[in-house]
């Protein structure tokens, strides 16, 4: 299936193929990622996928996608949501390279402790 890569560590995005959607996302993504998470969706035809628990571990660059930031790397799918089936994504490297800015280590730290340092607020309503 045909897929982006967001690769913060060596700060390029390109095209992969996962014959495994999971297994090969968790390995693109690395850093024992265990679990993936939707991150945004793009065009309404394509998933930005991230690790679950990036967050919670140190020592990792990030970008952002527009206005939201990531920690880590992240992989792009394509998804039919009639079916729910994941499929080629839709969108081109050179779309997603232009909406990515990358963060190098120290910064994506900073970015990283005001996120999980942010105060959580319930609504009842």
């Amino acid at each position: 299936m045909k897929s982006i890569l967001i690769n913060s560590e060596t700060q390029e995005v390109k095209e992969v193929t996962l014959e495994n959607v999971l297994t090969d996302s968790y390995n693109a993504i690395g850093n024992e990622c265990g679990m993936v998470q939707i991150g945004d969706y793009i065009n309404d035809c394509d998933t930005l996928m991230v690790d679950e628990e990036g967050y919670f571990k140190q020592g990792l660059k990030g970008f952002f996608y527009g206005d939201n930031f990531y920690y880590g790397n992240a992989v792009i799918w394509g998804c039919d949501y009639e079916t729910g089936e994941s499929i080629d994504c839709k969108c081109s490297v050179e779309e997603i390279s232009g909406l990515v800015r990358f963060v190098d280590e120290r910064n994506a730290e900073i970015i990283r402790e005001r996120i999980l340092n942010q105060p959580t607020f319930m609504y009842f309503g």
